[in-house]
């Protein structure tokens, strides 16, 4: 998993069994295949915040901001 993609290219994991992906898409997976850890997870993760405290909208946000958009989307609409 990794933001790099471009120096990753599938020739490049070619013969080691190894998929290269985007931190977005990862997670993306996570939340279809596991969606009720993947959204307590957030929930818990927002909750544990305390320098500053963080609700769930901004915890969102600031994925959002970090380069997984689709992901904390997805998890907003799932929570709402």
């Amino acid at each position: 998993m990794t933001f790099n993609l471009r120096d990753f290219p599938d020739a490049s994991v070619t013969g080691f069994d190894l998929e290269v992906v985007h931190p977005d898409d990862f997670l993306l997976d996570q939340l279809d295949l596991h969606r009720a850890p993947t959204l307590r997870a957030i929930v818990d993760l927002a909750d544990e915040y305390d320098s500053p405290a963080m609700t769930v909208d901004g915890f969102l946000l600031a994925l959002e901001r970090s380069g997984v958009p689709r992901f904390a989307a997805a998890v907003g609409e799932r929570l709402e």
